[in-house]
């Protein structure tokens, strides 16, 4: 980019403009979906209660900030929750832009991908900003960003940070500590994983300490759930039903809607071994690759889209997870951009409007298997970003990083 503080201005820009349409509602006092159980959250840990003792709450200690932050005495939570959110978003588009110009893409490329971050609420809709995921989606990019700008403990401590506030950023790690080794060696190994486990140390330890039962219930609980009703896995059985091959059966007094039965708990497991499989997958296709930085945010990429694809739990604001990853990807790989845009296009069609027809599993089912489809695809595209290339036609400094001279 020959303007980067222009471009990443005028993205921004754009970017509160779709967040105040009316469908997104940055402006509306009213939330929809998890709004009011944050609210609940935050409203007691500002007047002094701590979580996972004196209340239980099902997120990770990270998450604690987005919650708690937009309680300040006397404020509308909500208005005040939308705007940390806001600012979130705005945070992953200025990472970004930081990501775009270390890769020193050309004016137009640059353009294109801050647009379609930028654009992103527009598509998704409400939940956009009723949920508190732009937090995780900040913290991963920003990650990105400062490993791709040789800032190493920096990068793996914010990694840390971010695993602590929503636990899929931990099938970030096998890619960057790959991406370690090729730019320092493998004696980079060791401080990596000493900065990764020290951030997420420091945001655990308080709770473990003044909760432990309740933090280890909480983790628990997120670990075990069954096979969510918008998951790849769980949208295959629908169709399984609507075709009279299955019957659906809801796992009874939960807040989300989940299968059960051992049909379902059978397509659970099989979804985390195909989630973890991608992500090995992707790390074995990245170390084969000539090691440019193209490569390693591609590789990036791949990994989440992988997790919010396959995982057992799909949730339809775990997407903004992979917004401001895949436009960066989209540099090298064009076909990226549509799949992402009517991922997120298709999504708002169900939430929150229709969520009570895709419980019924209504019409708006096959939405959701075509939705998970175009995840599969855009996985599927990014992975194949990650073709080995040969060594003679790379440019000098790839070379180099791929075998480098010496530890450090």
């Amino acid at each position: 980019m020959t303007r980067p503080r222009a471009a990443t201005a005028g993205a921004c820009l754009l970017f509160l403009v779709c967040c105040s349409l009316p469908w997104v509602g940055l402006w509306n006092p009213n939330g929809v979906a998890d709004t009011g159980l944050y609210s609940l959250y935050g409203t007691r840990m500002a007047h002094g209660l701590i979580p996972y003792r004196d209340f239980f709450i099902e997120f990770p200690p990270g998450a604690l900030p987005a919650l708690v932050i937009p309680a300040l005495p006397g404020s509308n939570y909500v208005v005040w929750f939308k705007i940390f959110e806001a600012l979130c978003g705005a945070g992953t588009i200025v990472c970004l832009a930081a990501i775009l110009t270390r890769l020193r893409v050309s004016d137009r490329n640059a353009y294109v991908a801050l647009g379609v971050a930028a654009v992103a609420p527009a598509l998704l809709g409400p939940i956009t900003l009723s949920s508190f995921d732009y937090w995780p989606a900040l913290l991963i990019t920003a990650a990105v960003t400062a490993l791709v700008a040789d800032r190493q403990k920096t990068g793996f401590a914010l990694l840390g940070v971010a695993t602590a506030a929503k636990l899929f950023p931990a099938g970030l790690l096998a890619v960057a500590l790959l991406y370690a080794i090729r730019r320092r060696g493998r004696s980079s190994v060791r401080p990596a994983l000493l900065s990764y486990v020290a951030a997420t140390v420091v945001v655990f330890a308080p709770f473990a300490i003044l909760g432990p039962g309740g933090l280890r219930f909480s983790l628990r609980t997120q670990i075990t759930r069954g096979l969510q009703l918008e998951s790849l896995g769980a949208s295959i059985l629908a169709a399984a039903h609507h075709l009279g091959a299955y019957e659906a059966h809801y796992t009874p007094n939960l807040p989300y809607a989940q299968f059960s039965g051992g049909v379902a708990s059978a397509f659970a497991t099989a979804s985390t071994i195909v989630m973890l499989a991608a992500i090995v997958l992707v790390a074995w296709l990245y170390w084969r690759t000539e090691g440019e930085t193209i490569d390693f945010v591609t590789a990036a990429a791949a990994t989440v889209v992988a997790v919010v694809a396959f995982a057992k739990v799909l949730s339809p604001q775990y997407l903004l997870w992979i917004v401001a990853l895949v436009a960066a990807a989209s540099v090298r790989q064009k076909a990226v951009i549509p799949l992402l845009l009517f991922s997120l296009g298709l999504t708002q069609i169900w939430v929150p409007d229709r969520f009570r027809e895709l419980q019924d599993l209504d019409w708006v089912t096959w939405v959701l298997l075509a939705r998970n489809l175009l995840l599969v695809a855009l996985f599927a595209v990014l992975a194949a970003g990650l073709r080995v290339r040969d060594p003679s036609a790379a440019p000098p400094a790839a070379r180099t990083l791929r075998r480098p001279a010496g530890p450090g």
